[in-house]
């Protein structure tokens, strides 16, 4: 991990060719990649679906797929969320998503979802309505929100080894 300043590390920009940093440092770039996504997925995994990785990629589309409505791209965190991080109107309005959806878009067979999304609705992590699945509300607890914040710690921390890794190669150092 970097001890450097987030603001010393060069950015993608700054890089006078990314093709050439990147092709230089690729073994080296793959690995922290592959490291930190594996870390999360196996953290996530632990803490939210006692391991099985299959029933969190269920959660985390569903999830995803609730809110992505809510942040079309370039929108701004203050447009959506308060200074605490919630919804604004104090309501998170979510779009519920039909099992069909969900088992096509994950790839994962349908009479699975269902049933991964029978164990995450056991576990109060989901609930459903006429119109589909949605993320429960009641479920954001201490836990997940500190899980998060560390889950986002790891991923700057991965992002300033990259970009020491790229900006050592773009300068010839590698």
């Amino acid at each position: 991990m970097s001890t450097r300043p987030y603001n010393a590390i060069p950015s993608v920009q700054a890089l006078e060719d990314f093709d050439q940093a990147f092709d230089r440092s690729f073994s080296l770039v793959a690995y922290v990649l592959n490291r930190h996504l594996i870390d999360h997925m196996l953290r996530a995994a632990r803490l939210l679906t006692e391991g099985d990785t299959e029933t969190l990629i269920v959660w985390g589309v569903l999830a995803h797929q609730n809110v992505a409505h809510l942040m079309p791209p370039g929108s701004v965190a203050s447009a959506v969320l308060d200074d605490r991080g919630m919804p604004r109107d104090g309501e998170l309005h979510l779009a519920p998503l039909r099992l069909r959806t969900l088992a096509e878009i994950t790839r994962i067979p349908r009479e699975t979802v269902r049933r991964k999304l029978h164990a995450l609705e056991a576990q109060g992590y989901v609930t459903r309505n006429s119109r589909g699945w949605l993320l429960s509300t009641e479920r954001s607890d201490p836990e997940l929100r500190e899980f998060t914040r560390e889950s986002v710690w790891r991923l700057l921390a991965a992002a300033d080894e990259i970009r020491a890794l790229l900006g050592a190669a773009d300068r010839g150092q590698s």
